[in-house]
């Protein structure tokens, strides 16, 4: 690319006329920069280039500034540089600027590089400014004044424990902030102890010049916002398989007739898939009465006094009795039609109608999809794409998220079907936790979901988060993804929403809370890294409604349902994910605990490892 200067942005106010009072940029003029020496400048061995797509304009003054009077000049063609700043961290959209041969002999890094090393007063360590992951080990090796392994050394941070961190401490910088919207981040707040996530998280101390270690902050958490130890048990003695509700039933993840169950599966999901929601309802229920049943099912006559079991599934299951399959499930199975809607459905944003649509179409094959949407998997990476909330954005869901984020799911697929190992789920709460406790100390998470559940695997990975202070959790979600955004660690977002005052009359279900539906990448330093995409869902609870986003989110679906309803039919209240209201007079309740949930309902209480009512 030419080498240009940006326009810097005007300066509005009243009266002001371009005519009379041209815009002149806030750079030094060029006499000025003539009498900077280069043993005055901060970083003299360093020759710069910037890749200007994606980074806004006054960004780009503010980078050339840096350069100019820092570095010992800023070129014009990349291969005349040292060090190349760019916002880009997709291979191919960033080799239409510079060509990979070039790439590979310099240090690719992010523009916080170059404030950062200003604010330092000298060249920083690259490890955690890596801008394109595919130049890891060439932009260490290139990095200006230090070798891979010296890199590493200085990477190495020590926290007040006196234990070495696995992770390096987030860019610090005093400079202005990419990001406007973020705060300053050049203090770094203690951590509290968590219990939520693994204990090894190690502690940071501010490292701003000038500033003092803050005061540690152990202790400071309300007890209330901490889980239960020891965990409350759960009595199975006072649970019963037979109730109409999931949520008074003990729903293990593998139950003595599983094999029965994903047969009734196999057409529930058939259902699902053809828009036949009510027929898909029934046997999701007669499903989760059956994973409730602690014994195997070796005659009808065992489930005829058993809730949502009528003649047409009682038939299916005596003919699994005698014959080990069922018939219709067997030839859904092997049909095109349905092989065609699962693959589809597993493409993250095509919901059921979509998916017949594009069946209508004639497409069958993933192949077919991506030619259809015209993946290039080229355009899209680090986008940061917001969403504004939107009452029926459930149903929108739904029907599929829009071509424009099918395209981009399509090219993350392989990435996205991967399951995710429990301990990968744990290692993406540690490094999130530890980000968000740099902007906002204080803060309590639970990780909920499948593996709150107890799944090995997940396909995604859920925290829900609060803080103490009610006015620290509004904004924060917003603020939080775009700081991991610049990390690099957040590569796209499908969702982004604020809090919505909790509407006791509304017609729809909607959680008011703030959300992040995003695609995350582990950090390169953490040892789980391979550079492969997560759904990563972040779910922002105000105090007093914590415990309710982490039942509603912690599943599964036929057990939240079944206590909304019970919340509903047995004791005049609405409950969802953002709190409980009394519904004659739409009084709030304010749980302090999670069990706390269950007591207001007058219900037994059911560790999330017994709430698997669904398949």
């Amino acid at each position: 690319m030419p080498f240009k200067r940006p326009a810097p942005p005007r300066q509005a106010s009243s009266g002001y006329s371009s005519k009379s009072e041209p815009s002149t940029p806030d750079v030094e003029s060029p006499s000025k920069r003539s009498r900077v020496g280069k043993s005055n400048k901060l970083l003299p061995d360093v020759k710069l280039y910037i890749v200007q797509a994606k980074i806004d304009g006054p960004s780009l003054v503010e980078l050339f500034k840096l350069a100019e009077r820092h570095c010992e000049s800023l070129v014009g063609n990349a291969e005349d540089s040292d060090v190349i700043i760019t916002a880009i961290s997709m291979r191919r959209r960033f080799e239409r600027h510079v060509s990979w041969e070039v790439a590979k002999i310099k240090a690719i890094v992010t523009p916080a590089w170059l404030r950062d090393s200003v604010a330092e007063g000298k060249a920083l360590p690259c490890e955690g400014y890596i801008a394109v992951q595919d130049l890891r080990d060439e932009t260490i090796k290139n990095c200006p004044g230090c070798d891979k392994t010296s890199c590493e050394c200085e990477d190495t941070d020590m926290g007040e424990t006196g234990l070495e961190s696995d992770y390096p401490s987030p860019p610090r910088s005093s400079a202005s902030a990419l990001l406007s919207t973020l705060p300053p981040e050049g203090v770094r707040g203690q951590k509290a102890e968590l219990k939520y996530l693994p204990p090894e998280s190690s502690l940071q101390s501010s490292k701003a010049a000038g500033e003092s270690s803050p005061p540690r902050a152990t202790n400071s958490l309300p007890e209330h916002l901490l889980p239960p130890s020891p965990p409350v048990p759960t009595n199975l003695a006072l649970l019963t398989n037979n109730s109409n509700y999931a949520c008074q039933r003990a729903s293990p993840m593998v139950c003595p007739n599983q094999a029965l169950a994903a047969e009734l599966d196999i057409i529930k999901r058939s259902r699902a898939l053809e828009g036949e929601d009510r027929s898909a309802l029934s046997y999701s229920r007669a499903i989760s009465v059956i994973k409730a049943h602690p014994y195997r099912i070796t005659s009808t006559h065992q489930v005829s006094e058993l809730p949502h079991i009528g003649t047409k599934i009682s038939g299916l299951i005596q003919e699994y009795i005698d014959r080990g399959r069922i018939g219709e499930a067997q030839t859904i199975s092997a049909s095109e039609r349905f092989d065609a809607l699962t693959t589809f459905s597993t493409v993250y944003g095509i919901g059921p109608q979509t998916a017949r649509r594009l069946y209508a179409l004639g497409l069958r094959t993933i192949d077919d999809l991506e030619a259809y949407y015209g993946v290039d998997s080229e355009g899209e990476e680090g986008e940061l794409v917001e969403f504004e909330h939107q009452e029926n954005f459930e149903k929108d869901r739904e029907a599929g998220l829009g071509d424009a984020w099918i395209k981009i799911a399509l090219d993350l697929r392989k990435d996205l079907e991967m399951k995710i190992p429990r301990d990968e789920v744990e290692e993406m709460g540690r490094v999130v936790m530890d980000e968000l406790n740099y902007i906002e100390p204080g803060c309590v998470s639970t990780i909920v979901g499948g593996y709150r559940r107890g799944k090995r695997e997940s396909n995604d990975v859920d925290i829900v988060f609060t803080h103490p202070d009610p006015a620290k959790t509004k904004g924060l979600c917003k603020r939080f993804v775009k700081h991991l955004h610049s990390r690099g660690m957040v590569t796209h977002v499908m969702h982004l929403s604020g809090f919505h005052g909790h509407d006791p009359l509304r017609t729809t279900h909607w959680d008011s809370l703030e959300k992040a539906l995003t695609v995350f990448i582990l950090p390169p330093s953490s040892p789980f890294y391979k550079g492969t995409r997560r759904r990563l869902d972040l779910i922002f609870a105000q105090p007093e409604v914590y415990w309710c986003a982490v039942i509603g989110w912690s599943g599964s679906i036929m057990f939240q349902r079944d206590l909304r309803q019970w919340a509903k039919d047995k004791k005049g209240m609405k409950f969802d994910s953002s709190g409980i209201t009394r519904r004659y007079d739409s009084r709030p309740f304010y749980p302090k605990t999670e069990k706390d949930v269950f007591d207001i309902f007058g219900l037994e209480w059911v560790d999330p490892t017994w709430r698997n009512a669904d398949l």
